[in-house]
């Protein structure tokens, strides 16, 4: 997908910018809300279309680039992008049920092609070979499958179904295992192999996001819980919630630290790169789920929390999008 079509992890910036809307929306900036979303939904088809024609051209290059881990696991990002879109048009729009409904199954369509891919790439590598390769893209893996648990869950108080609220459930702890997992395989790499500026990249700030995205997955499955009038199960479900609230929280002070260390040893490190993307979606996710969570808690604090990380979220995402308009102006002037 890198030379006919867009990059494994393209959708990373309707990622960003659908999680944005929703945070804008939790923070009564509806009007906001809706322009990104639009931005958004807009980008959504186009790069689709992309993959699309791509596709058409390069099925053989397209087999063998699945066989890499990085590209499997980068290629998340479309199950995540329709899965966060779906979660705008249900809280901007309440529906309709269709829409969220053709987001939600082509989110899981993509993850059954892709969750199988990718624990074949991952088995047919030495723990070691692992370790080495590891960074913080590899975990949209888990923000993929707790965005699918999140529309589940939502699914399952429109159908008043408890089998799908099950399924939700499952896929919510699923997500907390691979997170685990390649948290683990982080930490072997850090404490293993000198620590050198090149580890910092913006998308380690998916450490940070993929637990949000699990505390805001657990307070849609604690909502589902109360609707469906089911007890079973609601006490743990708030407490690993809080558990990943805390948790994001906690990691932003180590990763802005981090952050501004590799970029005063790393010329040209805030320089545009598509990986920014992915420190936007982190920061709009955990808005997001501060102030989802400041409603289950209760915690009126976390509101405020919810407002500084979506403006700080808003400021880089400009940024990052004039960036790109930037490059893009670049590549337009440059002779054929």
């Amino acid at each position: 997908m890198t030379r006919h079509g867009p990059a494994p992890d393209a959708f990373a910036g309707v990622m960003a910018t659908g999680i944005l809307a929703v945070a804008a929306n939790s923070c009564a900036a509806r009007p906001l809300a809706l322009v990104l979303f639009g931005i958004a939904a807009a980008a959504f088809v186009g790069l689709l279309g992309w993959v699309v024609v791509g596709a058409g051209g390069g099925v053989r290059r397209m087999r063998q680039e699945s066989l890499a881990p990085d590209v499997v696991l980068r290629a998340f990002t479309f199950v995540a992008a329709a899965t966060v879109l779906a979660t705008a048009v249900q809280g901007l729009f309440g529906g309709p049920s269709w829409a969220v409904d053709l987001l939600g199954g082509a989110g899981f369509a993509a993850w059954l092609v892709l969750l199988p891919l990718a624990v074949r790439d991952v088995r047919a590598r030495r723990p070691r070979e692992l370790r080495d390769q590891v960074h913080g893209a590899w975990l949209l893996v888990s923000v993929a499958t707790a965005g699918l648990a999140t529309v589940v869950a939502d699914l399952s108080v429109r159908l008043h179904a408890a089998v799908l609220l099950a399924a939700a459930a499952a896929l919510w702890l699923l997500a907390i295992l691979l997170y685990l997992l390649l948290v683990a395989l982080v930490g072997w790499r850090l404490t293993s192999t000198p620590f050198v500026p090149a580890e910092v990249t913006p998308d380690s700030w998916v450490l940070m996001g993929a637990l949000a995205i699990s505390a805001l997955t657990g307070d849609h499955v604690q909502q589902a819980l109360a609707a469906l009038r089911i007890t079973t199960g609601a006490e743990v479900a708030h407490g690993l919630t809080v558990v990943g609230q805390v948790a994001a929280l906690a990691w932003i002070v180590p990763l802005l630290v981090a952050q501004v260390w590799t970029a005063g040893k790393l010329p040209g490190f805030l320089t545009y790169d598509r990986t920014w993307w992915a420190a936007v979606f982190p920061l709009g996710m955990l808005s997001a789920a501060s102030s989802a969570t400041a409603r289950s808690w209760p915690l009126a604090a976390l509101t405020t929390v919810a407002l500084v990380l979506f403006w700080d979220a808003f400021a880089i995402w400009v940024a990052v999008a004039t960036g790109l308009l930037h490059r893009g102006a670049r590549l337009l002037r440059r002779p054929a």
